[in-house]
């Protein structure tokens, strides 16, 4: 067997910080694998060993590396045991439609023929080399609402996006690190092509991935500085008065699993900034650094459906429990996951993007799509998988 340090030398995971203690996944709102258990199952990991009880029950949530008293990043140890899956065994064919930079029919070319005239010009304008050095970045997951960045609040920064390009994340979740490293590569590249020296991160996954992520996992640097829509947005109505339209309602939110790298100094600031649009907070059972999942990565563990589906229902049904008026996402792919469940469990408070709740308070007209886009994804989802042929044969990259 491979020993620990030369299988685990190049990730964020520190052999040299981890005490076996088993915390990470003993006090994980999913797994909460008894301590003693736990112990076990954190020295057989560590040693290379696939534990089915923790590997195929994880739904990604990464709250793990919040628990982690010693910050020794046990996610990237999971990470890298589900690479050596791919390695071994490739990934099922479907879910090559939820790799955004496919040569091939995936979720973001066929979303595209439900795109209004206005969000389909804004696309093709955002994807246009940018004039100044200082943009706001759309990744991905924007790409499939854009009419979310299209407000009156980025008035006064350039938004850039480029369809050809990605920051690895959904690469990276499914274990392919190698095409995941190439990816931030190639978006790192692209940056520094257009000039760009200070990049604006509308998603925290996106924000996470070139702060952290990359750096430690991928060994990718991007020359830029970084900071993200929450930070911005933050500053950005510091000294504004808002209206009274959302005054006494209450809200709840949900925390993106990239929380868990961006810290509770960002978890705070959305607090701070939905108290100052009259908001009053019902926060869910799990919630900050440590909130639970909202489905969109649970499939990876063991390649089903149905553990997003149960993943997903959960976390509606814990938001339906706070009795809140409205369900905050400041994740662009919570926010799209949970519309498309509300679809199924309308019980669940209307879920707003932090963008759109923020155009409320101030008196702006929104674009809100929502719920007709998150018909038009589960559409566009099965589109693409239809045109693929719907085929569950393991597979690596084309």
């Amino acid at each position: 067997m491979i020993g620990m340090n030369e299988k685990f030398a190049d990730i964020h995971y520190s052999l040299d910080r981890c005490e076996k203690c088993g915390k990470c996944i003993s006090q994980c709102p999913v797994l909460k694998i008894p301590e003693g258990k736990a112990k076990e199952f954190m020295e057989q990991l560590s040693q290379g060993i696939w534990v089915a009880e923790v590997l195929e029950r994880c739904t990604g949530c990464m709250s793990c590396d919040a628990i982690c008293p010693n910050d020794a990043g046990p996610y990237g140890l999971l990470l890298r045991h589900y690479e050596e899956r791919y390695r071994k065994s490739g990934i099922p064919q479907v879910f090559l439609n939820a790799t955004p930079v496919r040569n091939g029919p995936n979720i973001w070319r066929t979303t595209r023929r439900f795109f209004s005239e206005d969000e389909k010009r804004n696309v093709v304008a955002w994807s246009k080399i940018p004039v100044n050095d200082e943009v706001l970045f759309l990744g991905c997951n924007q790409r499939l609402d854009p009419f979310i960045a299209d407000s009156p609040i980025f008035d006064g920064i350039e938004i850039f996006t480029d369809p050809r390009e990605c920051c690895g994340e959904p690469y990276m979740r499914l274990g392919l690190l190698d095409e995941a490293r190439k990816r931030a590569r190639s978006l790192s590249l692209r940056f520094k092509q257009a000039g760009i020296k200070k990049v604006i991160t509308f998603c925290p996954a996106c924000q996470n991935m070139m702060q952290n992520l990359s750096p430690e996992i991928l060994g990718v640097s991007y020359d830029v500085e970084v900071t993200g829509a929450v930070d911005w947005l933050s500053s950005r109505i510091e000294n504004q008065e808002m209206g009274n339209s959302l005054r006494g309602k209450t809200v709840t939110i949900q925390d993106p699993c990239h929380a868990t790298g961006l810290g509770e100094e960002t978890v705070i600031k959305v607090r701070e900034i939905l108290k100052k649009a009259g908001l009053n907070i019902i926060e869910m059972e799990t919630h900050g650094t440590r909130a639970e999942c909202c489905g969109l990565s649970a499939a990876v563990s063991r390649y089903r459906l149905s553990d997003v589906i149960g993943t997903g229902l959960k976390r509606a049904k814990q938001a339906e429990l706070t009795g809140a008026d409205l369900t905050c996402a400041w994740c662009n792919g919570c926010y799209i996951t949970l519309n498309m469940f509300r679809l199924a469990y309308p019980f669940t408070p209307p879920i707003f993007h932090l963008v759109e709740i923020l155009e409320l308070a101030g008196g702006m007209t929104s674009k809100r799509r929502m719920p007709a886009r998150a018909a038009q994804l589960l559409a566009a989802a099965s589109g693409s998988l239809f045109l693929d042929g719907f085929r569950f044969r393991k597979v690596h990259l084309e």
